[in-house]
This record gives C-alpha cells, structure tokens and sequence, in this order.
C-alpha cells in the first residue's frame, strides 16, 4: 500500500511540476502587455466561428498570454449572428461589439480615454 502512495504522489508532484512549467513558459513568451493592440474577430454572416475565436480569445486571457481589447466587428452579421454576437457579450463584458464601418471611431474613442487619463 505504501508503494502505491509513493507512485500516486509522485505522479500527482510531476503534473504539478508540468502545469507550472507551462505556466511559466506561457509567461516568457507572452507577447507586449497590451498598449496599442487591439484583437479584433471579424463577425460575418450567421457568425459560424464567432464563438471558437472568442472563446480562445478569452481563454488566453484567463491565462494572462492576452492583455488588450477584444472586440467583435461587424462585417455583416444577419440576425442570428448579431444574436450569437449578443449572447457572447452577456458572457464576457470585456467584449466589445462594434460595427466595421465606424471602427476609426472606436479608436479614436480609445485614444480621446487615454488622453483623459484613462487605459
């Protein structure tokens, strides 16, 4: 019984030891902390692969590899794919949906909040 504890913990030392490693390789080649980078995930028709990107844009937040805005622009999106665009909001709040045609103004509005003192 003694040897199956020994080969369980050494198993359970050498994922943590893994996980770890990963996350700190993750850590150095993280790319610029954020400033002027802008993720942007075009959203075309019914938005068939809207929500893949997004999740793996907000995964790779949640593991601090991706420090900028994440925003869906809109380059024609029909119904259902303004609704999938609108549930993806309502799960992350850090999301920003923005028509294609006025992007100009979203960074314009970027630049004015960090003129102001902000991000």
């Amino acid at each position: 019984m003694g040897l199956l504890w020994e080969i369980l913990l050494s198993l359970l030392c050498a994922l943590g030891l893994g996980l770890l490693g990963a996350l700190l390789f993750g850590r150095l080649l993280r790319p610029i902390p954020g400033g002027d980078l802008w993720l942007l995930i075009p959203g075309r028709g019914d938005g068939a692969r809207l929500e893949q990107e997004v999740r793996g844009a907000m995964w790779l937040r949640g593991l601090g590899l991706l420090n900028c805005p994440v925003v869906i622009v809109d380059l024609g999106l029909t119904g259902q794919g303004r609704a999938l665009a609108f549930q993806l909001l309502a799960r992350w709040n850090s999301l920003v949906l923005w028509p294609g045609d006025h992007l100009s103004e979203l960074l314009q509005t970027e630049e004015h909040d960090q003129q102001k003192g902000g991000n």
